[in-house]
């Protein structure tokens, strides 16, 4: 078989079949997605918008957390779940993402997604502040969009993992993960983004910012990520990328897309 050609990859994107080290990516990654906690905490808990009148969100009670000094043990429990515990997942996440990946974070990817993702997160933590005057926000979304959250954030750990596991087994060498969330759809991981990002969104400002938010992520994946992923794939599975699209119809929400 003669060689592929190595992808035209975007700097700021995945650098699919790029096998090279860069230390420089991850760690800047890394800090900056760190730092984004304690400025959503600094977002949330000096209220900005009081210079418009509007009060505080509903806090529901405080959480204990342990480990702590006592200064920083007691946290409202709301702006706890929006500005740290959503965002920390997505955090750790990606920090576990970073050490089994094998291909290029670049700086330029590093620096985009942390600045983006901080202003996504900065975006919801203002949002969640008028949650107060907000109609559509019911202090009851909030605890059942943490589970859906904390959920689809771990399912697409697992299916990342899966994946790692089943690339690892020099048996399947050349081949495709169809087992699993992969044998339900092709993107399952972008799946559970859709979820977990409409998720936060409901949580911080009700269905109409879910909306915007979900929408985000699907038209991102849709309009931006699926489209050369799947070149890729099917350049580099060729025959086998063919039948998987045959039998595996769905690319990330079964029965619908």
């Amino acid at each position: 078989m003669a060689p592929q050609k190595e992808p035209d990859n975007d700097p700021v994107g995945v650098q699919r079949g790029n096998y090279a080290r860069n230390p420089t990516g991850p760690l800047l990654l890394a800090l900056g997605r760190l730092l984004s906690l304690p400025l959503q905490h600094f977002l949330i808990s000096s209220h900005p918008l009081s210079i418009l009148g509007i009060p505080r969100p509903p806090t529901s009670g405080t959480l204990t957390l342990p480990f702590l000094p006592a200064k920083w043990a007691a946290q409202p429990l709301f702006p706890f779940l929006i500005g740290i515990l959503m965002p920390g997942a997505l955090v750790a996440k990606q920090m576990i993402w970073m050490c089994y990946c094998n291909e290029l974070i670049t700086t330029p990817f590093a620096f985009f997604g942390s600045v983006a993702d901080y202003f996504y997160e900065g975006i919801t933590s203002l949002v969640f502040t008028g949650a107060a005057v907000n109609p559509l926000w019911h202090p009851s979304f909030v605890k059942t969009a943490t589970a859906i959250h904390i959920a689809a954030t771990l399912a697409e750990l697992g299916c990342e993992l899966h994946r790692r596991s089943f690339k690892s087994d020099p048996k399947n060498k050349g081949k495709l993960c169809t087992t699993g969330l992969w044998g339900l759809c092709r993107h399952p991981n972008f799946a559970c983004n859709v979820i977990y990002g409409t998720a936060y969104g409901f949580a911080a400002g009700g269905p109409i910012y879910a909306m915007m938010t979900g929408g985000m992520y699907l038209s991102n994946f849709t309009l931006n990520a699926i489209p050369p992923k799947e070149e890729y794939l099917a350049k580099k599975y060729g025959e086998g990328w063919e039948k998987y699209k045959k039998e595996v119809r769905w690319k990330m929400f079964p029965g619908i897309y």
